[in-house]
């Protein structure tokens, strides 16, 4: 039996806040989790206590629209309101 294993690199990982494009906006979010499709990383990013975009309910961000992350100094406070938020 063989084995192949393919492997991808992403700037990304689950727990990180970054800000992202969606919809024409600038959204700050924690990624949760990822997938690959297509050579394509697609992240579960949660934008507030009560929302994830997910492939599901069609966040569909893939990695090219991440900007980037939120510095350290910054992240807990956007956890913070993220997760308290409605």
């Amino acid at each position: 039996m063989g084995k192949v294993v393919i492997e991808f690199e992403t700037n990304y990982n689950a727990g990180d806040v970054v800000i992202f494009e969606k919809n024409d906006r600038l959204m700050v979010g924690i990624i949760e989790g990822y997938y690959v499709d297509d050579h394509i990383f697609w992240f579960n990013i949660r934008v507030s206590s009560r929302c994830v975009y997910t492939y599901s309910n069609g966040g569909d961000i893939g990695e090219h629209d991440i900007i980037g992350k939120v510095s350290e100094d910054l992240k807990e406070e956007c956890i913070k309101q993220i997760k308290s938020m409605h």
